[in-house]
């Protein structure tokens, strides 16, 4: 009792201290289950700034746009080369002098060919929209030729391809796809898309126009007879890459070549941030799951310690208490719980002993005493009698100051032991130091220490342990 009165006091005057002040932001003062959430709302939190930052270095290091840019650069040459050394030809005219069905002002086939009439070199349709259907149909850019008249001869926007032909029934509705995956990836790639044409519109902001008709481009073209490189924004609010150039031969022109292309039109950036928003889905949906399993895994053994240690403190089963047996840290807490409960119990068992110790030793002076003081009443004992009753009153209440003395010590030693703060020591590092110690000494008495083994450690007070 003695003892837990003083572990009580040091703690109190700990307290008053400020030395067990508790930190209010600290996750010790939460229960477990929040403490799991918080960290597993962190980790989540982390990593959906990562994949933001992830897909910002996606965008700022899109090498698409450049590759697009230089590759598209690199077809309108290419076309232009072509079409100025195969496509700028003289056409027969068309002989107006035969019509009808009367034949006799027609010429032969013969002198047709000799009298055959050449026009001035023009860019040939026939040619050009051969060339450029074979070599430059469903591309990422559309390529527009005009001639020297401002007349459109080719469009890869206005081709078809006729060589599948299918059948289709009007009547029939058309199967759109559709479903809830399908929808949150579209509305996905909508976002993404949003953010990605507004940084591109930031980029390019300074390098901008309004959007023209193809007309203004191909009269300036001829007037000026160099290249265009411009950017521009559509009706569609969306960013177009514009290359331009002429058709030249022998210093006149006779067309002029028109690629354009989105620029935002990398749907694999897309593709890629939505996968990875994906794994980032599929990773917290299973990191809340391993965090569910892990907490039901640790949080029940942890409150199932803490009803038995307060059934231990109640004294509520009458049946032996079985603490759970594990491999881990639980199992540990486990076992040293238990080990507690068995020295606090062991520790009562000692405090009910001695303290029926004290009370047989008190008993018997005092029982004594009692019997001396009754014969003292008695008038017929003789003055010689009541000498000796009252010597041996004497002793017992001298062996009584002494019991009572004794047990005070006892108290106060066990409260120190208590009390003392112990340490893991070496026993032969710690003869060494005492050896050290008393070398310069005057009776020139040399200690010589015989080791056994390197390791020999226990837990004592060092102070004490050098005192003696």
């Amino acid at each position: 009792m003695i003892h837990l009165l003083i572990k009580f006091a040091q703690d109190m005057v700990l307290d008053t201290l400020g030395v067990n002040k508790v930190n209010r932001l600290s996750l010790s003062n939460y229960s477990l289950k929040f403490q799991i959430f918080f960290i597993n709302l962190l980790i989540a939190l982390f990593g959906f700034l990562f994949f933001l930052f992830f897909n910002i270095y996606l965008i700022q290091n899109d090498k698409n746009i450049i590759n697009d840019y230089e590759y598209s650069k690199q077809n309108l040459l290419k076309v232009k080369n072509f079409l100025e050394k195969n496509s700028i030809v003289r056409v027969p005219l068309f002989d107006d002098t035969c019509k009808g069905l009367d034949t006799a002002n027609c010429l032969d086939v013969n002198e047709l060919n000799n009298n055959l009439e050449l026009s001035e070199p023009v860019l040939e349709p026939t040619i050009t929209q051969q060339y450029i259907l074979q070599n430059y149909f469903n591309r990422v850019f559309d390529v527009k030729i005009y001639n020297d008249d401002w007349i459109k001869i080719v469009d890869t926007q206005d081709f078809y391809n006729f060589s599948n032909v299918e059948e289709s029934d009007l009547t029939e509705p058309l199967e759109i796809e559709s479903g809830l995956y399908q929808g949150y990836s579209q509305f996905f790639q909508n976002l993404f898309r949003v953010y990605y044409q507004e940084y591109i519109k930031n980029k390019f902001i300074d390098n901008l126009e309004s959007q023209k008709s193809d007309i203004v481009y191909v009269a300036e073209i001829i007037r000026k007879k160099n290249n265009i490189n411009k950017k521009f924004l559509n009706i569609e609010n969306n960013i177009y890459q514009l290359f331009a150039a002429p058709i030249i031969f022998n210093e006149s022109v006779y067309g002029v070549i028109l690629i354009s292309y989105p620029i935002i039109n990398n749907q694999t950036l897309e593709v890629i941030s939505f996968n990875l928003f994906n794994f980032y889905i599929l990773f917290v949906l299973i990191m809340i799951a391993l965090s569910f399993i892990f907490s039901r895994g640790l949080i029940s053994p942890i409150k199932k310690l803490s009803n038995l240690t307060i059934l231990e403190r109640d004294k509520v089963v009458k049946n032996k208490i079985e603490y759970p047996q594990r491999g881990d840290e639980i199992g540990i807490l486990s076992k040293e719980i238990k080990n507690m409960s068995l020295d606090l119990k062991s520790q009562i068992s000692q405090l009910e002993k001695f303290a029926a110790d004290v009370s047989h030793e008190l008993k018997n002076p005092l029982t004594s005493l009692q019997s001396a003081s009754e014969l003292l009443l008695n008038k017929k004992i003789s003055d010689q009698n009541k000498m000796l009753l009252i010597q041996n009153i004497d002793k017992d209440i001298k062996r009584m100051n002494q019991l009572i003395t004794d047990i005070s010590n006892f108290t106060r030693i066990k409260a120190e032991i208590e009390l003392e703060q112990n340490e893991y020591l070496n026993l032969n590092h710690f003869l060494y130091d005492v050896s050290n110690y008393f070398a310069d000494n005057n009776k020139k008495i040399k200690i010589f220490i015989e080791e056994k083994d390197q390791n020999i450690s226990v837990l004592v007070n060092k102070n004490k342990l050098l005192q003696v």
